[in-house]
């Protein structure tokens, strides 16, 4: 191995590329500096890499540094080439932990999250679609500057971020958290500019005191039974929309009148009394599919519905959750029945030992209770 000063930039310049095959240079003046052990110039046809090896653990291991001239000289390798061994020893380089770039990063926090198969493949949607280029660079290679440029076009005429903006800035930054825990390098993201979230308001939006939400949903019945019995089934249940429009009729057991649902948000399985009015309304719908709210081939379920509208007021699908528990709030039943029906985790030692203690009654007077509030007893109107 040819041995030539690799102190200084002008010298490691006027190395001459071979017309073929590699050769190693080392600078026999760096023996004493145990940093600088191992250190050596591979010089190709057209690169000049900086590589080092190192015995750890029993075994050669070596490791590339890094390009001439991004590495100058000997030193600015040494320096690299003391961050990589330490990772190395520490097991928390490339090899040991398999993250090399931040699309790696994002698999190994989907590997350990609990989210649903459709939160997980947005996420690789969203990476497919507009961070490709971001997520297949080398981690030490990705700046701040990487960061905002991906995310820049995002925003809307105003400078504003959007809703995908915010989507790919929360994906961004879970994946580089992940990557600085595994491989301890700096979180990169830390370094973003804070998203403006806007605050998501609660309130049901009607023009007065008196609910109009089953004047909205048999609006929606007179046009399409399936979707507009998925709302009544929301409101009537309190159960996310997502649970909602998954249910299958195995889920469903009309002579007990009960519900289930397999993986509720929290990932627990939950099992939920159905006042009558929904038991008769699920009665009513046709059967043809295996889904209870197929689409019209019926080979899969409706997509999460929109908003109801009407000139004066709207219900989201969210809406009906906070109705159906103001209704049991203004009942006065205590907080433990409400958070079972609303498949909540209960607060308190007591509900890890609570078998369930939600009825029919219950469901019933809720049921009761939002008929009330809306001002009237109306007849269902589902087609038969």
């Amino acid at each position: 191995m040819p041995n030539l000063p690799l102190t200084k930039r002008p010298n490691v310049a006027k190395i001459k590329h071979p017309d073929s095959g590699t050769i190693f240079y080392s600078d026999p003046s760096l023996k004493t500096d145990p940093d600088a052990k191992g250190i050596r110039l591979a010089v190709g046809a057209r690169q000049k890499v900086w590589w080092v090896a190192r015995r750890i653990d029993g075994k050669v291991k070596q490791i590339r540094l890094g390009e001439w001239p991004t590495l100058p000289d000997v030193y600015a390798a040494r320096d690299i080439a003391k961050e990589k061994m330490a990772a190395v020893a520490t097991h928390t380089d490339v090899a040991s932990t398999g993250i090399r770039t931040l699309n790696d990063a994002l698999e190994s926090h989907i590997a350990k999250s609990s989210a649903s198969a459709g939160t997980i493949q947005s996420y690789r949607d969203q990476v497919r679609i507009n961070l490709h280029a971001l997520f297949a660079l080398p981690l030490e290679d990705v700046t701040l500057d990487h960061l905002e440029r991906a995310l820049r076009p995002f925003r809307d005429k105003h400078g504003k971020p959007t809703a995908t903006q915010k989507h790919l800035d929360q994906i961004i930054r879970m994946s580089f958290k992940r990557a600085a825990i595994l491989r301890r390098i700096p979180n990169v993201a830390d370094g973003l500019d804070k998203v403006q979230y806007k605050p998501k308001t609660n309130k049901v939006s009607f023009a007065n005191d008196r609910w109009i939400a089953l004047e909205l949903i048999h609006e929606k019945q007179s046009q399409n039974q399936i979707i507009g019995a998925a709302w009544e089934l929301m409101l009537f249940t309190g159960l996310r929309a997502g649970n909602v429009i998954a249910l299958r009729w195995d889920d469903i057991d009309l002579v007990s009148g009960k519900l289930h649902v397999a993986r509720l948000k929290n990932g627990s399985v939950g099992d939920f009394p159905l006042a009558d009015r929904v038991v008769a309304l699920l009665d009513a719908l046709p059967r043809i599919s295996d889904w209870v709210f197929p689409q019209h081939d019926a080979a899969k379920h409706i997509y999460h519905p929109d908003r109801l509208e009407s000139d004066d007021a709207f219900l989201r699908p969210h809406d009906c959750r906070r109705l159906f528990t103001t209704a049991a709030r203004r009942l006065r039943l205590p907080a433990y029945i409400i958070d079972q029906l609303r498949g909540d985790v209960e607060k308190g030692v007591q509900g890890i030992y609570d078998q369930g203690s939600m009825t029919h009654q219950d469901a019933n007077a809720i049921a009761k209770q939002i008929e009330v509030e809306c001002g009237s007893v109306p007849k269902l109107r589902v087609v038969s």
